[in-house]
């Protein structure tokens, strides 16, 4: 299954055409079937797992739509990776042949171990309180109808069999309003015009949907579930009304929400894995336009994950040493390349709603930037191959034909974050050789010419995503612009302290000059204070100093360890130094 040039090109732009997507599609679903079935041959011939690969077989033949929408549930991945390399769960296997077998119609009869006391059926529901040990689950041979999966029942026919408790088979007539007990039907999301596809699940009870840095919720309350469904509802329209190519992205990938616990932050979090391609995880964010954002971003690690298992952009593995802008700490190649795809579409939802007020304005400036940077620096690695060279050339295409933002403020306060990040991750993972550093301050004493500068060491910072900024100058210039729309006054998010002081207060009102001063008398009681390093860092590029500005963005390491090595140096006299240009003269100090 190959991609064409155009269809590569269209991916890169940021989205893809019907024909890309389904490509997409049926790559994740051929490769599903042959882990199902390698994990299913790996439980030996004669074995309950044989059994389960021979009714899944008979289904096939009957109906091999069903089979499909079977194994393109999600945890398929992981659950077979998992089988393959000695992990295996039969009870799993079963469950999924057994919903093959249900949505074609056809009558079987499985044991079933269920160490656990409970039996998923995967699309179709699940049985608890059966008891650890042997459960028989049979059908007679009714076709399972998702229409009616809403009324709490098993499908007609179906029953379940354990140790210590049973779910009744149905005719399915009856009143329809008693849910059975032991029974927890799968939820889908309510279909409805410019609503999401009737075959998308809320996954909140599949025992191999743990994927994510987030632990997933357990089964939720109907309230809870129910808040969900309208959201996403809501979320999907404004989708097909501003952005109608990722609402088809979703349409042709989108199998599963997995609910996660909240963060402790209180900041929405979202995720996807590699082993469940076409789930998105997330807590149930407050907003409609917030989850449509968690969607897209989504959407667009689906559409690369889904793409690299068809086609290699990179070498693999790779040390982690690149700088990802909403990380901490440094990232390998491939794991830039995610990023820069979902940010992609991360700044294009920005895009969209940059009119309503400053803060929409400042996020997509801040994202553009931010994603242009970090495309930047893939163009410029060697670890890319000629199809991932193409891949990010089309991401640049993109971002070079947005236009910036209609507030010259806006512009400005974003690259003043953007730049403000660059030095602080710069100084939280980048350690100067120690004989570099002695070599270039005996040079600067000397009154030379700086010598040729060693590389740094990349020594990781803790992992964890970069916030948008709640000291320093970035806080200041953020909260002086988003102060309007910012009912708590401070322009941070939840959990973000708010600290600044008299010069981060003057570069944010425009007094660079006395901001340069204050931050300079700070350094010299303090050659470690990043807060106004990046003070220094953004004033000499707001002074026109760009070349000091350069070496104080990209390597302010350098710098601090030459003012630890002679107190009381200025850092901007040092950048200016190491930049090769004269020792220009400052402002004086206040």
């Amino acid at each position: 299954m190959v991609l064409s040039p155009t269809q590569l090109a269209g991916l890169a732009a940021g989205h893809g055409d019907d024909a890309t997507l389904e490509v997409l599609r049926a790559g994740q679903l051929g490769r599903r079937r042959l882990l199902t079935v390698a994990a299913a041959r790996a439980g030996g011939t004669g074995s309950p797992a044989a059994q389960c690969l021979a009714l899944l077989t008979r289904a096939e033949r009957a109906d091999p739509a069903a089979v499909a929408h079977v194994l393109a549930h999600p945890p398929v991945t992981g659950w077979a990776t998992d089988a393959l390399h000695g992990r295996p769960d039969a009870a799993y296997l079963a469950g999924l042949a057994a919903a093959a077998a249900l949505r074609a119609g056809l009558p079987f009869t499985l044991a079933v171990p269920c160490p656990q006391g409970a039996l998923l059926l995967p699309t179709v529901g699940g049985a608890v309180g059966l008891g650890a040990g042997t459960s028989v689950v049979r059908s007679t041979g009714r076709r399972y109808d998702p229409g009616s999966a809403g009324d709490g029942r098993p499908p007609p026919g179906l029953s379940v069999h354990g140790p210590a408790g049973t779910v009744p088979a149905t005719d399915g007539s009856g009143d329809g309003h008693a849910p059975a007990r032991g029974w927890l039907p799968s939820r889908r999301l309510t279909p409805g015009r410019d609503a999401p596809p009737t075959g998308v699940l809320v996954d909140d009870q599949d025992p191999h949907r743990s994927r994510y840095h987030r632990p997933p919720t357990s089964r939720l309350d109907d309230a809870t579930a129910d808040r969900l469904d309208r959201l996403t509802g809501q979320a999907w329209r404004w989708l097909t009304d501003r952005l109608p190519a990722h609402a088809r992205g979703l349409a042709t990938l989108l199998r599963t929400l997995v609910p996660l616990t909240p963060a402790p932050s209180g900041h929405p979090v979202s995720a996807t894995s590699r082993a469940a391609l076409g789930a998105i995880a997330l807590s149930v964010p407050a907003d409609p336009q917030t989850l449509a954002l968690l969607l897209v971003h989504e959407l667009q690690h689906t559409k690369l994950g889904a793409l690299l298992d068809l086609l290699p952009l990179h070498a693999p593995g790779g040390p982690a040493r690149y700088r990802a802008p909403w990380r901490w700490d440094p990232r390998p190649v491939g794991a830039l390349l995610q990023g820069a795809y979902a940010h992609l579409g991360v700044a294009e939802v920005w895009r969209c709603r940059r009119q309503e007020d400053v803060r929409c304005a400042f996020e997509y400036a801040y994202w553009r930037v931010q994603t242009a940077r970090a495309v930047a620096q893939l163009a410029g690695s060697a670890e890319l191959t000629d199809d991932g060279r193409a891949f990010v050339a089309g991401m640049a295409g993109t971002l070079r034909g947005w236009e910036p933002a209609d507030d010259a403020r806006v512009e400005a306060a974003a690259r003043d974050v953007a730049d403000g990040g660059a030095v602080r991750w710069a100084l939280a993972n980048l350690v100067p050789d120690d004989d570099a550093v002695a070599e270039v301050a005996y040079a600067w004493r000397r009154g030379r010419r700086p010598p040729p500068i060693a590389a740094p060491a990349v020594v990781p910072a803790p992992a964890r995503p970069v916030s948008t900024g709640g000291t320093g100058p970035e806080a200041a210039v953020r909260r002086r612009l988003l102060a309007t729309t910012d009912p708590s006054g401070t322009g941070t998010g939840p959990g973000e302290a708010q600290r600044v002081d008299h010069a981060d207060r003057a570069y944010a009102a425009g007094d660079v000059g006395g901001a340069l001063a204050g931050y300079r008398r700070r350094l010299v009681d303090d050659p470690g204070d990043a807060d106004a390093l990046v003070g220094v860092a953004l004033a000499a590029g707001r002074l026109g100093r760009t070349a000091a500005a350069r070496v104080l963005t990209t390597r302010p390491d350098l710098v601090r360890a030459l003012c630890h090595r002679r107190p009381g140096a200025d850092p901007l006299a040092v950048a200016t130094w190491l930049a090769g240009g004269p020792d220009e003269p400052l402002p004086p100090e206040r």
